[in-house]
């Protein structure tokens, strides 16, 4: 029967973690039978440990019935569909390779015996310096709920047309490439490695499987294309483990939501794990959602790794970092008590596991470090090597001495008053900060798009720039400055206003300015002409050179303790949470900015 097995050259790579006995596969392939609801005794095949040159391969097929994932509520044995799946696993120097489908191991089986093939690894086989790259699908480094998370990309060739400016703060989790004809796509996160070709016999899969499992022994040295390169590196977690200070985690709960509400072959969350076992509506998944979007920070204590809820600051669970992997090993949260996972089309006997099991099995957290270069996400440890001693941020951060002496977001006002006050963030914003020549509306409206617009059309290019602004004490947290950022981000969007946009807006820029129940003299309109100002805002989004621009301006900040702050890590000491969470805030803005074709800037005091 298994002459008759025909697949797709699709297969899921592992490294043995210790010797994989006769018998364990045996009893793996009863309890998958066992877990099926299963329609005969007989398989359509069955082999355990049979050899192939140096290769040995076990297999079982067998039919079973399952609830359709699209009818609820149905009488009991009232209707199933019978399906046919498979297993072939190939085991072959240290390593085992899986094909499947409609059938799986049971998860204690792959913990105990599997371990996901490593990145490198992964890369060295596929990522070759000749192949050419055609699809990449990238997720970020940051955990900041306004960061662009994931995006793909896809050409001829990706090398020739994507600008590598940016590419450091990304991790490449999948990639399709071309070489000598054949198209390979590789999933690092899953160790997934397919191959488009005509369908294989159970031989041809074996063979597969040795090829690819030599090019992760005797290539792991080879040399990797430029282009992959270019993105946050994979590192070895067990070589880091002496220096690891993890800082803070934060649930990936994009990829939850969308394997429950997106993906066919999904999951569904239920409450409880009994026959009285309930689905979660909608607004039941969104419950635990919102209990999981946060990032929690990390506290080590004695020889623990507390998880903290950020709102209460209590703990709400632990971390552990072994030598392949961190796991989450409690998180305490009401909202996901008693939460299972289920597999929409899993056979109806299948273990429903906990949602906090699940988040740790599917490696769905991301983990901060005291290392601001480095991220675990997705189970691998990555690197960006231009963040050795924050120079990249730096760049981005400029000083005023004006914002030293400031006292105020905006001031006091008066009636009959005719400026800003200047010792106030927007009259620093006015008299010392905008450019010659540049016409500045004061947008403060209660929807705006920022404090103020420039626009500057008597430079080339012209320049289109939006500043926020804001005023406190100076610190290296990131609390203060966590609304401003947040509303430059999500303002970003407002960079290509149309004409209409800007017409709704002008009866508002022309009337005075009010604010505390007092109308002042203060024109919105700061430098320019309100009859001229429509068309020269259009003229300079038309055009295809203008530079945009995104200014935080604040006193919350001093350049010096942020260099300061750097020289001390250069030094070995460990940053604080807070500053840990400061950097990834900031960087994440100016990624954000780089996405929408804008500079960002953050302008602070010395």
């Amino acid at each position: 029967m298994i002459d008759w097995l025909r697949a797709t050259q699709s297969a899921y790579f592992f490294k043995r973690k210790i010797r994989l006995p006769k018998r364990a596969i045996a009893e793996a392939f009863r309890d998958i039978r066992k877990a099926a609801d299963t329609t005969t005794n007989r398989n359509v095949f069955l082999h355990v440990k049979e050899s192939l040159g140096q290769a040995h391969w076990s297999a079982i097929s067998f039919y079973f019935e399952r609830t359709p994932s699209f009818l609820y509520d149905l009488p009991p044995n009232y209707m199933k569909e019978r399906i046919c799946g498979f297993i072939l696993l190939v085991e072959y120097r240290d390593h085992a390779v899986l094909f499947k489908s409609n059938l799986d191991f049971p998860s204690e089986f792959k913990t105990r015996y599997l371990q996901r093939v490593s990145d490198d690894r992964l890369e060295s086989a596929i990522a070759q310096e000749h192949v050419i790259f055609e699809r990449i699908n990238l997720r970020n480094m940051s955990i900041s709920k306004h960061a662009l998370k994931n995006k793909s990309l896809e050409a001829n060739n990706l090398e020739n047309v994507v600008s590598p400016a940016g590419a450091n703060r990304f991790v490449a989790n999948g990639y399709r490439v071309r070489n000598a004809g054949r198209r390979v796509t590789a999933t690092p996160s899953t160790g997934r490695i397919a191959t488009r070709s005509d369908r294989s016999g159970y031989e041809q899969m074996v063979q597969y499987s040795i090829q690819y499992v030599d090019r992760f022994l005797e290539h792991h040295n080879a040399p990797l294309s430029p282009f992959i390169r270019s993105f946050a590196r994979p590192i070895n977690l067990e070589s880091m483990l002496p220096t690891l200070q993890p800082r803070y985690i934060a649930v990936d709960v994009g990829t939850l939501e969308e394997a429950v509400f997106d993906e066919i072959e999904g999951i569904r969350l239920v409450h409880g794990n009994d026959e009285e076992a309930e689905v979660l509506t909608k607004d039941g998944v969104d419950v635990v959602i919102a209990a999981l979007d946060k990032n929690f920070t990390i506290q080590k204590a004695r020889d623990e790794y507390r998880v903290i809820d950020p709102d209460d600051q209590h703990k709400v669970g632990e971390i552990n970092l072994n030598k392949s992997r961190i796991s989450l090993r409690k998180l305490d949260i009401p909202e996901i008590d008693n939460i299972y996972v289920e597999i929409v089309n899993a056979p109806d006997d299948a273990d429903r596991v906990l949602l906090k099991r699940y988040l740790d099995r599917e490696s769905l957290f991301t983990v901060l470090f005291s290392d601001l270069s480095i991220v675990y996400v997705e189970g691998e440890l990555y690197k960006d090597n231009t963040l050795a001693d924050g120079e990249a941020l730096l760049r981005h951060v400029m000083s005023k001495a004006e914002l030293n002496q400031s006292v105020s977001e905006k001031g006091q006002f008066a009636v009959g008053q005719a400026a800003f006050d200047a010792n106030s963030v927007f009259g620093v914003i006015v008299d010392s900060i905008r450019e010659n020549g540049e016409v500045l509306i004061c947008d403060d409206l209660g929807d705006e798009w920022a404090d103020f617009l420039g626009v500057n059309s008597t430079v080339r290019p012209n320049t289109f720039s939006f500043y926020h602004a804001k005023h406190g004490a100076a610190g290296l947290g990131a609390s203060s400055l966590h609304d401003l950022v947040s509303q430059a981000s999500k303002n970003l969007g407002r960079m290509n206003p149309t004409p209409e946009d800007i017409a709704h807006k002008m009866p508002a820029w022309e009337q005075v300015y009010r604010n505390d129940g007092v109308e002042t003299a203060i024109q919105r309109i700061i430098g320019g002409d309100p009859a001229t100002l429509p068309a020269t805002i259009n003229e300079a989004i038309a055009k295809p050179d203008t530079i945009r621009r995104v200014y935080i301006v604040t006193s919350l900040l001093s350049r010096n303790q942020l260099v300061g702050a750097f020289a001390a890590i250069q030094r070995g000491e460990p940053p604080t949470p807070h500053f840990v969470q400061l950097y990834w805030l900031l960087v994440s803005f100016i990624g954000n900015c780089k996405e929408f074709g804008a500079y960002a800037y953050i302008i602070c005091r010395e």
